[in-house]
Protein backbone atom coordinates (compact mmCIF):
# COMPACT_ATOMS: atom_id res chain seq x y z
CA UNK A 1 0.00 0.00 0.00
CA UNK A 2 1.43 3.54 -1.00
CA UNK A 3 2.13 5.43 2.02
CA UNK A 4 2.95 9.32 2.61
CA UNK A 5 6.47 10.08 3.54
CA UNK A 6 7.01 9.34 6.84
CA UNK A 7 3.60 7.98 8.02
CA UNK A 8 1.54 4.88 6.87
CA UNK A 9 -0.27 1.63 8.20
CA UNK A 10 1.98 -0.92 7.71
CA UNK A 11 2.90 -3.50 10.60
CA UNK A 12 6.33 -4.29 11.37
CA UNK A 13 8.20 -1.19 9.69
CA UNK A 14 10.29 1.06 11.83
CA UNK A 15 8.41 4.22 13.09
CA UNK A 16 9.03 7.61 13.63
CA UNK A 17 9.36 9.84 16.48
CA UNK A 18 5.59 10.55 17.71
CA UNK A 19 4.61 13.09 19.41
CA UNK A 20 1.46 13.09 21.19
CA UNK A 21 -0.38 16.03 22.18
CA UNK A 22 -2.01 16.64 25.83
CA UNK A 23 -5.52 17.40 26.81
CA UNK A 24 -4.21 21.31 26.82
CA UNK A 25 -2.31 21.19 23.69
CA UNK A 26 -3.25 24.16 21.37
CA UNK A 27 -4.61 22.76 17.97
CA UNK A 28 -2.39 22.48 14.74
CA UNK A 29 -1.86 25.13 12.13
CA UNK A 30 -2.65 22.06 9.76
CA UNK A 31 -3.16 18.74 9.33
CA UNK A 32 -1.58 16.66 6.56
CA UNK A 33 -3.38 13.77 4.49
CA UNK A 34 -2.46 10.33 2.46
CA UNK A 35 -5.68 10.11 0.69
CA UNK A 36 -8.33 9.35 3.43
CA UNK A 37 -5.71 8.83 6.30
CA UNK A 38 -3.72 11.64 8.75
CA UNK A 39 -0.19 11.30 7.68
CA UNK A 40 1.26 14.52 10.46
CA UNK A 41 -0.11 18.03 11.89
CA UNK A 42 1.99 21.07 11.60
CA UNK A 43 2.28 23.57 15.09
CA UNK A 44 4.49 26.35 15.44
CA UNK A 45 7.99 26.21 17.33
CA UNK A 46 9.55 29.23 19.19
CA UNK A 47 11.39 30.13 16.32
CA UNK A 48 8.86 30.87 14.38
CA UNK A 49 9.53 27.89 12.19
CA UNK A 50 6.85 24.85 11.60
CA UNK A 51 7.24 21.35 13.80
CA UNK A 52 6.08 18.06 12.03
CA UNK A 53 4.30 15.84 14.45
CA UNK A 54 3.06 12.23 13.51
CA UNK A 55 -0.20 11.74 15.53
CA UNK A 56 -0.71 8.13 17.76
CA UNK A 57 -1.89 5.34 15.34
CA UNK A 58 0.29 6.32 12.17
CA UNK A 59 3.63 4.62 11.15
CA UNK A 60 6.15 5.12 8.87
CA UNK A 61 7.13 2.87 5.69
CA UNK A 62 10.46 1.94 5.12
CA UNK A 63 12.17 3.59 1.64
CA UNK A 64 11.86 0.23 0.24
CA UNK A 65 8.34 -0.13 0.86
CA UNK A 66 7.39 3.45 -0.22
CA UNK A 67 9.18 2.49 -3.83
CA UNK A 68 8.31 -0.78 -4.85
CA UNK A 69 4.13 0.34 -3.99
CA UNK A 70 4.95 3.74 -6.25
CA UNK A 71 6.53 1.05 -9.01
CA UNK A 72 3.34 -1.35 -8.30
CA UNK A 73 0.40 -0.04 -7.43
CA UNK A 74 -1.67 2.87 -8.69
CA UNK A 75 -1.07 6.43 -7.26
CA UNK A 76 -3.53 7.15 -4.71
CA UNK A 77 -4.22 3.22 -4.10
CA UNK A 78 -6.34 1.70 -2.78
CA UNK A 79 -8.70 4.91 -3.16
CA UNK A 80 -8.30 5.15 -6.73
CA UNK A 81 -9.16 1.57 -8.16
CA UNK A 82 -12.02 -1.00 -7.18
CA UNK A 83 -13.10 -2.87 -4.26
CA UNK A 84 -12.50 -5.91 -6.17
CA UNK A 85 -8.74 -4.55 -7.31
CA UNK A 86 -6.29 -6.33 -4.72
CA UNK A 87 -8.03 -9.74 -5.24
CA UNK A 88 -8.40 -9.74 -8.74
CA UNK A 89 -4.68 -9.12 -8.71
CA UNK A 90 -3.41 -11.43 -6.45
CA UNK A 91 -4.84 -14.16 -8.53
CA UNK A 92 -4.02 -13.08 -12.13
CA UNK A 93 -0.31 -12.52 -10.32
CA UNK A 94 -0.89 -16.39 -9.83
CA UNK A 95 -2.45 -17.10 -13.14
CA UNK A 96 0.86 -15.44 -14.73
CA UNK A 97 3.42 -17.22 -12.83
CA UNK A 98 1.85 -20.81 -13.43
CA UNK A 99 1.36 -19.67 -17.43
CA UNK A 100 5.26 -18.44 -17.59
CA UNK A 101 6.49 -22.01 -15.91
CA UNK A 102 4.37 -23.90 -17.82
CA UNK A 103 5.21 -21.60 -21.38
CA UNK A 104 9.25 -21.86 -20.55
CA UNK A 105 8.62 -25.84 -20.69
CA UNK A 106 6.14 -25.61 -24.07
CA UNK A 107 9.14 -23.79 -25.43
CA UNK A 108 11.35 -26.37 -24.89
CA UNK A 109 9.21 -28.93 -26.63
CA UNK A 110 8.61 -25.94 -29.48
CA UNK A 111 12.29 -26.13 -30.18
CA UNK A 112 12.98 -29.54 -29.94
CA UNK A 113 9.80 -30.23 -32.57
CA UNK A 114 11.51 -27.61 -34.86
CA UNK A 115 14.70 -29.93 -34.88
CA UNK A 116 16.70 -28.18 -32.13
CA UNK A 117 19.06 -30.85 -31.24
CA UNK A 118 18.22 -33.14 -34.32
CA UNK A 119 21.28 -34.18 -36.80
CA UNK A 120 19.20 -34.83 -39.51
CA UNK A 121 16.79 -31.64 -39.24
CA UNK A 122 17.35 -28.98 -42.01
CA UNK A 123 17.43 -25.09 -41.42
CA UNK A 124 15.28 -24.49 -44.34
CA UNK A 125 12.65 -27.28 -42.94
CA UNK A 126 13.12 -25.24 -39.26
CA UNK A 127 12.45 -22.35 -41.09
CA UNK A 128 9.26 -23.25 -42.75
CA UNK A 129 7.89 -24.45 -39.70
CA UNK A 130 8.28 -21.59 -37.72
CA UNK A 131 7.17 -18.81 -40.77
CA UNK A 132 3.90 -20.79 -41.30
CA UNK A 133 3.28 -20.88 -37.09
CA UNK A 134 3.79 -17.27 -37.43
CA UNK A 135 1.41 -16.84 -40.60
CA UNK A 136 -0.88 -19.36 -39.26
CA UNK A 137 -1.28 -16.82 -35.87
CA UNK A 138 -1.49 -13.43 -37.91
CA UNK A 139 -4.65 -15.07 -39.80
CA UNK A 140 -6.36 -16.32 -37.41
CA UNK A 141 -5.88 -12.75 -35.22
CA UNK A 142 -7.61 -10.71 -37.81
CA UNK A 143 -10.58 -13.27 -38.35
CA UNK A 144 -10.72 -13.44 -33.97
CA UNK A 145 -11.33 -9.77 -34.34
CA UNK A 146 -13.60 -9.49 -36.89
CA UNK A 147 -15.91 -12.06 -35.71
CA UNK A 148 -15.67 -11.49 -31.59
CA UNK A 149 -14.49 -7.98 -31.15
CA UNK A 150 -17.27 -6.03 -30.05
CA UNK A 151 -17.91 -9.20 -27.76
CA UNK A 152 -14.72 -8.94 -25.87
CA UNK A 153 -16.03 -5.64 -24.13
CA UNK A 154 -19.71 -6.58 -23.32
CA UNK A 155 -18.25 -10.34 -21.99
CA UNK A 156 -14.97 -9.18 -20.75
CA UNK A 157 -14.87 -11.90 -17.93
CA UNK A 158 -16.18 -14.80 -20.15
CA UNK A 159 -13.51 -13.90 -22.47
CA UNK A 160 -10.53 -13.38 -20.04
CA UNK A 161 -11.57 -17.26 -18.68
CA UNK A 162 -11.75 -18.43 -22.77
CA UNK A 163 -8.62 -16.72 -23.62
CA UNK A 164 -6.70 -18.48 -20.50
CA UNK A 165 -8.55 -21.85 -21.64
CA UNK A 166 -7.29 -21.45 -25.12
CA UNK A 167 -4.12 -20.83 -23.72
CA UNK A 168 -3.72 -23.53 -22.16
CA UNK A 169 -4.96 -26.03 -25.24
CA UNK A 170 -2.16 -24.86 -27.19
CA UNK A 171 0.65 -24.84 -24.74
CA UNK A 172 -0.60 -28.70 -23.99
CA UNK A 173 -0.54 -28.92 -27.86
CA UNK A 174 3.00 -27.63 -27.78
CA UNK A 175 4.34 -29.97 -25.03
CA UNK A 176 2.85 -32.94 -27.41
CA UNK A 177 4.52 -31.98 -31.18
CA UNK A 178 7.83 -33.77 -30.00
CA UNK A 179 6.49 -36.98 -29.10
CA UNK A 180 5.26 -36.97 -32.23
CA UNK A 181 7.74 -35.72 -35.01
CA UNK A 182 5.60 -36.85 -37.92
CA UNK A 183 2.20 -34.90 -36.96
CA UNK A 184 4.86 -32.25 -34.94
CA UNK A 185 4.71 -29.31 -37.44
CA UNK A 186 0.82 -29.58 -37.54
CA UNK A 187 0.04 -29.04 -33.91
CA UNK A 188 2.61 -26.32 -33.84
CA UNK A 189 0.67 -24.66 -36.73
CA UNK A 190 -2.40 -25.85 -34.62
CA UNK A 191 -1.25 -24.16 -31.39
CA UNK A 192 0.10 -20.98 -33.59
CA UNK A 193 -3.59 -20.46 -34.94
CA UNK A 194 -4.50 -19.81 -30.94
CA UNK A 195 -1.21 -18.66 -29.12
CA UNK A 196 1.83 -18.06 -30.91
CA UNK A 197 2.97 -15.45 -30.93
CA UNK A 198 0.85 -14.14 -27.91
CA UNK A 199 0.45 -10.83 -30.10
CA UNK A 200 -1.02 -11.98 -33.11
CA UNK A 201 -3.62 -15.00 -31.73
CA UNK A 202 -6.75 -15.18 -30.70
CA UNK A 203 -5.39 -15.46 -27.08
CA UNK A 204 -3.77 -12.25 -27.70
CA UNK A 205 -6.67 -10.57 -28.86
CA UNK A 206 -9.06 -11.74 -26.65
CA UNK A 207 -6.37 -11.60 -23.43
CA UNK A 208 -5.73 -7.90 -24.74
CA UNK A 209 -9.03 -6.39 -25.08
CA UNK A 210 -10.76 -7.91 -22.54
CA UNK A 211 -7.08 -6.66 -19.77
CA UNK A 212 -8.06 -3.30 -21.21
CA UNK A 213 -11.79 -3.60 -20.48
CA UNK A 214 -11.06 -4.78 -16.99
CA UNK A 215 -8.90 -1.85 -16.68
CA UNK A 216 -11.36 1.02 -17.07
CA UNK A 217 -13.98 -1.32 -14.55
CA UNK A 218 -10.90 -0.94 -12.12
CA UNK A 219 -9.93 3.01 -12.79
CA UNK A 220 -12.15 5.39 -10.03
CA UNK A 221 -10.18 8.51 -10.93
CA UNK A 222 -10.40 8.63 -14.55
CA UNK A 223 -6.90 6.70 -14.33
CA UNK A 224 -7.11 4.58 -16.60
CA UNK A 225 -3.64 4.22 -18.48
CA UNK A 226 -2.05 4.29 -14.80
CA UNK A 227 -3.69 1.38 -13.80
CA UNK A 228 -2.94 -0.56 -17.14
CA UNK A 229 0.76 0.50 -16.98
CA UNK A 230 0.89 -0.74 -12.87
CA UNK A 231 -1.17 -4.22 -14.14
CA UNK A 232 1.94 -4.05 -16.65
CA UNK A 233 4.64 -3.75 -14.27
CA UNK A 234 3.36 -6.29 -11.79
CA UNK A 235 2.96 -8.79 -14.50
CA UNK A 236 6.45 -7.91 -15.38
CA UNK A 237 7.58 -8.73 -12.12
CA UNK A 238 5.62 -12.39 -12.16
CA UNK A 239 6.81 -13.36 -15.26
CA UNK A 240 10.84 -12.37 -13.80
CA UNK A 241 10.27 -14.46 -11.37
CA UNK A 242 9.12 -17.58 -13.28
CA UNK A 243 11.81 -17.08 -15.79
CA UNK A 244 13.82 -17.44 -12.57
CA UNK A 245 11.71 -20.54 -11.56
CA UNK A 246 12.34 -22.45 -15.21
CA UNK A 247 15.69 -21.61 -14.81
CA UNK A 248 15.62 -24.04 -12.00
CA UNK A 249 12.70 -26.18 -12.76
CA UNK A 250 14.08 -27.30 -16.30
CA UNK A 251 17.39 -29.15 -15.25
CA UNK A 252 15.65 -30.77 -12.69
CA UNK A 253 12.88 -31.95 -15.94
CA UNK A 254 15.42 -32.98 -18.06
CA UNK A 255 15.00 -36.63 -19.49
CA UNK A 256 12.03 -37.33 -16.69
CA UNK A 257 8.94 -37.14 -18.73
CA UNK A 258 6.87 -38.97 -16.28
CA UNK A 259 7.70 -35.77 -13.93
CA UNK A 260 7.48 -33.59 -16.61
CA UNK A 261 3.72 -34.64 -16.95
CA UNK A 262 2.81 -34.31 -13.11
CA UNK A 263 4.48 -30.48 -13.07
CA UNK A 264 2.44 -29.74 -16.52
CA UNK A 265 -0.78 -31.05 -15.37
CA UNK A 266 -0.17 -29.41 -11.21
CA UNK A 267 0.14 -25.81 -13.27
CA UNK A 268 -2.13 -26.36 -15.60
CA UNK A 269 -4.84 -27.07 -12.91
CA UNK A 270 -3.39 -24.52 -11.05
CA UNK A 271 -4.09 -21.69 -13.54
CA UNK A 272 -6.90 -22.63 -14.54
CA UNK A 273 -8.20 -22.42 -10.94
CA UNK A 274 -6.36 -19.17 -10.69
CA UNK A 275 -8.49 -17.47 -13.80
CA UNK A 276 -11.72 -18.83 -12.21
CA UNK A 277 -10.68 -16.95 -9.07
CA UNK A 278 -10.10 -13.97 -10.67
CA UNK A 279 -13.05 -13.37 -13.05
CA UNK A 280 -15.21 -14.39 -10.00
CA UNK A 281 -13.31 -11.62 -7.98
CA UNK A 282 -14.68 -8.97 -10.40
CA UNK A 283 -17.42 -7.44 -9.39
CA UNK A 284 -18.65 -5.01 -12.52
CA UNK A 285 -21.11 -2.28 -12.24
CA UNK A 286 -22.41 -2.55 -15.91
CA UNK A 287 -25.07 -3.98 -17.33
CA UNK A 288 -24.13 -6.52 -20.70
CA UNK A 289 -26.85 -9.34 -21.38
CA UNK A 290 -26.24 -11.84 -19.18
CA UNK A 291 -26.09 -9.49 -15.87
CA UNK A 292 -29.03 -7.64 -17.18
CA UNK A 293 -30.81 -11.36 -17.60
CA UNK A 294 -30.35 -12.33 -13.89
CA UNK A 295 -31.13 -9.15 -12.51
CA UNK A 296 -34.26 -8.93 -14.27
CA UNK A 297 -34.75 -12.37 -13.35
CA UNK A 298 -34.31 -11.98 -9.76
CA UNK A 299 -36.69 -8.62 -9.87
CA UNK A 300 -39.29 -10.83 -11.44
CA UNK A 301 -38.96 -13.52 -9.36
CA UNK A 302 -38.25 -11.83 -6.41
CA UNK A 303 -34.67 -13.70 -5.52
CA UNK A 304 -31.84 -12.08 -3.87
CA UNK A 305 -28.95 -13.45 -2.18
CA UNK A 306 -29.93 -15.94 0.57
CA UNK A 307 -32.89 -16.94 -1.11
CA UNK A 308 -35.37 -13.85 0.55
CA UNK A 309 -38.00 -12.29 -1.30
CA UNK A 310 -37.46 -8.69 -2.99
CA UNK A 311 -40.03 -6.04 -1.33
CA UNK A 312 -41.13 -3.12 -3.75
CA UNK A 313 -43.19 -0.44 -3.95
CA UNK A 314 -46.46 -0.75 -5.62
CA UNK A 315 -45.59 -0.03 -9.80
CA UNK A 316 -48.86 1.26 -10.60
CA UNK A 317 -47.94 4.40 -9.14
CA UNK A 318 -45.93 6.79 -10.67
CA UNK A 319 -42.32 6.79 -9.14
CA UNK A 320 -43.24 3.26 -8.39
CA UNK A 321 -39.49 0.76 -7.64
CA UNK A 322 -38.78 -3.10 -8.30
CA UNK A 323 -36.03 -3.84 -5.82
CA UNK A 324 -33.50 -5.16 -8.37
CA UNK A 325 -30.70 -7.43 -7.17
CA UNK A 326 -27.33 -5.46 -6.91
CA UNK A 327 -24.08 -6.22 -8.94
CA UNK A 328 -22.99 -7.85 -5.37
CA UNK A 329 -25.56 -10.58 -6.05
CA UNK A 330 -25.64 -10.71 -9.87
CA UNK A 331 -22.16 -11.31 -10.70
CA UNK A 332 -20.84 -14.11 -8.68
CA UNK A 333 -23.99 -15.98 -10.56
CA UNK A 334 -22.74 -14.92 -13.81
CA UNK A 335 -22.05 -17.81 -16.20
CA UNK A 336 -18.13 -17.96 -16.51
CA UNK A 337 -18.15 -18.95 -20.45
CA UNK A 338 -19.84 -16.54 -22.95
CA UNK A 339 -23.04 -17.67 -24.92
CA UNK A 340 -24.68 -20.13 -21.52
CA UNK A 341 -27.75 -19.84 -19.73
CA UNK A 342 -29.36 -18.42 -22.90
CA UNK A 343 -32.69 -19.78 -24.04
CA UNK A 344 -33.01 -17.54 -27.19
CA UNK A 345 -30.58 -15.56 -29.56
CA UNK A 346 -31.60 -12.16 -29.12
CA UNK A 347 -30.31 -9.32 -32.06
CA UNK A 348 -30.81 -6.08 -30.54
CA UNK A 349 -30.55 -3.21 -33.54
CA UNK A 350 -31.89 -6.28 -36.14
CA UNK A 351 -32.33 -5.17 -40.01
CA UNK A 352 -36.17 -5.08 -41.22
CA UNK A 353 -35.10 -7.97 -43.00
CA UNK A 354 -34.25 -9.88 -40.32
CA UNK A 355 -37.43 -9.47 -38.52
CA UNK A 356 -40.30 -9.49 -40.89
CA UNK A 357 -41.03 -10.92 -43.93
CA UNK A 358 -44.06 -9.09 -45.39
CA UNK A 359 -45.92 -6.08 -45.13
CA UNK A 360 -48.48 -7.38 -43.14
CA UNK A 361 -46.46 -8.61 -40.36
CA UNK A 362 -44.18 -5.36 -40.20
CA UNK A 363 -47.38 -3.42 -39.66
CA UNK A 364 -48.42 -5.88 -36.89
CA UNK A 365 -44.92 -5.09 -35.38
CA UNK A 366 -46.01 -1.52 -35.52
CA UNK A 367 -48.99 -2.24 -33.95
CA UNK A 368 -47.65 -4.15 -30.84
CA UNK A 369 -43.88 -2.11 -30.48
CA UNK A 370 -43.66 0.69 -28.91
CA UNK A 371 -42.66 4.48 -30.28
CA UNK A 372 -39.16 3.85 -29.90
CA UNK A 373 -38.43 -0.04 -31.20
CA UNK A 374 -40.33 -3.12 -32.52
CA UNK A 375 -39.89 -6.77 -31.19
CA UNK A 376 -40.48 -9.85 -33.15
CA UNK A 377 -40.28 -12.89 -31.25
CA UNK A 378 -40.20 -16.28 -32.92
CA UNK A 379 -39.97 -18.89 -30.04
CA UNK A 380 -39.91 -22.04 -32.27
CA UNK A 381 -36.44 -20.81 -33.82
CA UNK A 382 -35.25 -19.49 -30.41
CA UNK A 383 -34.72 -16.00 -31.51
CA UNK A 384 -35.82 -12.87 -30.84
CA UNK A 385 -35.13 -8.98 -32.56
CA UNK A 386 -35.35 -5.85 -32.07
CA UNK A 387 -35.13 -3.29 -34.48
CA UNK A 388 -33.97 0.26 -32.99
CA UNK A 389 -35.67 4.09 -34.29
CA UNK A 390 -33.40 6.08 -35.71
CA UNK A 391 -33.37 9.13 -33.33
CA UNK A 392 -34.70 7.41 -30.12
CA UNK A 393 -33.46 8.36 -26.81
CA UNK A 394 -30.37 6.99 -25.48
CA UNK A 395 -31.59 4.42 -22.72
CA UNK A 396 -33.72 2.72 -25.76
CA UNK A 397 -31.33 0.17 -26.35
CA UNK A 398 -31.37 -0.48 -22.31
CA UNK A 399 -35.47 -0.33 -22.45
CA UNK A 400 -35.79 -2.57 -25.56
CA UNK A 401 -33.32 -5.59 -24.81
CA UNK A 402 -34.88 -5.69 -21.37
CA UNK A 403 -38.15 -6.24 -22.33
CA UNK A 404 -36.93 -8.95 -25.28
CA UNK A 405 -35.17 -10.33 -22.59
CA UNK A 406 -38.33 -10.05 -20.26
CA UNK A 407 -39.90 -12.26 -23.01
CA UNK A 408 -37.23 -14.92 -22.84
CA UNK A 409 -38.11 -14.70 -18.75
CA UNK A 410 -41.57 -16.08 -19.95
CA UNK A 411 -40.65 -19.15 -21.93
CA UNK A 412 -38.70 -20.23 -18.74
CA UNK A 413 -40.55 -22.13 -15.47
CA UNK A 414 -43.50 -20.09 -14.09
CA UNK A 415 -43.53 -17.20 -12.36
CA UNK A 416 -44.77 -16.94 -8.12
CA UNK A 417 -47.86 -15.50 -7.91
CA UNK A 418 -46.51 -13.22 -5.43
CA UNK A 419 -43.65 -11.60 -7.53
CA UNK A 420 -44.27 -7.93 -8.82
CA UNK A 421 -46.62 -8.25 -12.06
CA UNK A 422 -46.58 -12.51 -11.94
CA UNK A 423 -50.58 -12.37 -12.02
CA UNK A 424 -50.47 -10.75 -15.26
CA UNK A 425 -47.44 -12.24 -16.69
CA UNK A 426 -48.51 -15.71 -16.03
CA UNK A 427 -51.20 -15.87 -18.75
CA UNK A 428 -48.82 -14.54 -21.02
CA UNK A 429 -46.58 -17.51 -20.82
CA UNK A 430 -49.28 -20.11 -20.49
CA UNK A 431 -50.03 -18.27 -23.90
CA UNK A 432 -46.25 -18.37 -24.98
CA UNK A 433 -46.21 -22.49 -24.53
CA UNK A 434 -48.92 -22.87 -26.82
CA UNK A 435 -47.64 -20.33 -29.80
CA UNK A 436 -48.06 -22.80 -33.11
CA UNK A 437 -44.83 -23.36 -34.59
CA UNK A 438 -43.40 -20.79 -36.74
CA UNK A 439 -45.54 -18.10 -35.87
CA UNK A 440 -45.37 -14.78 -34.16
CA UNK A 441 -47.10 -14.77 -31.21
CA UNK A 442 -48.49 -10.80 -31.44
CA UNK A 443 -50.48 -10.82 -28.96
CA UNK A 444 -47.80 -12.06 -26.43
CA UNK A 445 -45.71 -9.40 -28.08
CA UNK A 446 -48.22 -6.69 -27.72
CA UNK A 447 -49.50 -7.29 -23.80
CA UNK A 448 -45.72 -7.32 -22.96
CA UNK A 449 -45.38 -3.81 -24.38
CA UNK A 450 -48.14 -2.52 -22.69
CA UNK A 451 -47.07 -4.02 -19.35
CA UNK A 452 -43.96 -2.82 -19.94
CA UNK A 453 -44.60 1.47 -20.19
CA UNK A 454 -45.67 0.65 -16.62
CA UNK A 455 -42.69 -2.38 -15.46
CA UNK A 456 -40.06 -0.72 -17.38
CA UNK A 457 -39.49 2.23 -15.77
CA UNK A 458 -39.86 1.08 -12.50
CA UNK A 459 -37.20 -1.44 -13.63
CA UNK A 460 -34.73 0.52 -14.47
CA UNK A 461 -35.11 2.83 -11.32
CA UNK A 462 -34.31 0.00 -9.37
CA UNK A 463 -31.72 -0.94 -11.42
CA UNK A 464 -30.17 2.48 -9.97
CA UNK A 465 -31.43 2.55 -6.78
CA UNK A 466 -29.67 -0.77 -7.08
CA UNK A 467 -25.99 0.48 -7.87
CA UNK A 468 -25.93 -0.61 -11.43
CA UNK A 469 -24.75 2.01 -14.06
CA UNK A 470 -27.66 2.73 -16.28
CA UNK A 471 -25.96 5.82 -18.34
CA UNK A 472 -24.08 3.69 -20.05
CA UNK A 473 -23.80 -0.27 -20.96
CA UNK A 474 -22.81 -3.11 -22.37
CA UNK A 475 -25.30 -4.84 -24.42
CA UNK A 476 -23.30 -4.19 -27.86
CA UNK A 477 -26.59 -3.05 -30.07
CA UNK A 478 -26.06 -3.48 -33.65
CA UNK A 479 -25.68 -0.62 -36.02
CA UNK A 480 -28.92 -0.94 -37.64
CA UNK A 481 -31.80 1.66 -37.10
CA UNK A 482 -34.86 1.82 -38.81
CA UNK A 483 -37.13 5.00 -39.70
CA UNK A 484 -40.56 3.84 -40.55
CA UNK A 485 -43.36 6.09 -41.83
CA UNK A 486 -44.80 8.10 -38.95
CA UNK A 487 -41.82 7.13 -36.62
CA UNK A 488 -41.51 10.66 -35.40
CA UNK A 489 -45.21 10.55 -33.34
CA UNK A 490 -44.32 6.91 -32.72
CA UNK A 491 -45.91 3.56 -33.67
CA UNK A 492 -49.67 3.17 -32.93
CA UNK A 493 -49.14 1.22 -29.69
CA UNK A 494 -52.51 0.10 -30.28
CA UNK A 495 -53.10 -3.60 -29.23
CA UNK A 496 -52.04 -5.94 -31.80
CA UNK A 497 -55.13 -8.88 -31.96
CA UNK A 498 -53.45 -12.19 -31.99
CA UNK A 499 -54.32 -14.01 -35.33
CA UNK A 500 -54.41 -17.41 -33.07
CA UNK A 501 -55.69 -17.90 -29.72
CA UNK A 502 -52.43 -18.79 -27.80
Amino acid sequence: MVGPEGGGTGPGWPAPPRVSPGPSAPPPLCRELWGPREAARYQGDSRGGLQRLVPPGACSHSGLRRAAARVLLPQGYPESVSPDYLQYQCWDALQALCSTLTGALATRAVLQAVGVGDSAATVTGATLTWVLRDGVGMVTRIAFAWLQGTRLDCEAKQWRLVADVLNDLALVLELLAPAWPPIGPALLTLAAAVKVPLPQCIVGVAGGATRAALAVHQARRDNMADVAAKDSSQETLVNGAGLLLALLLLPLLEGRPWLTGLVVTLLLVTHLGANVGAVGALCLPTLNRPRLRLALGGALRGVVRGGGALAHRPIWEDGGVINVPSPEDVNPREPLLPGFSTRLNLHLGAPLHRLVKSEAEFKKALECGTEDYIIVLRPSQGWVGVGLRQGAPPDTPLRACAQALLLEELLGPDLPLGAPMGAALRPLQRRLRHCPPGMVPWGVVAESSRLWRTLGPAFLRGLTAAGWETHRHLLAPDEWQLEWAGSEGGASGKPCPSPHPQ
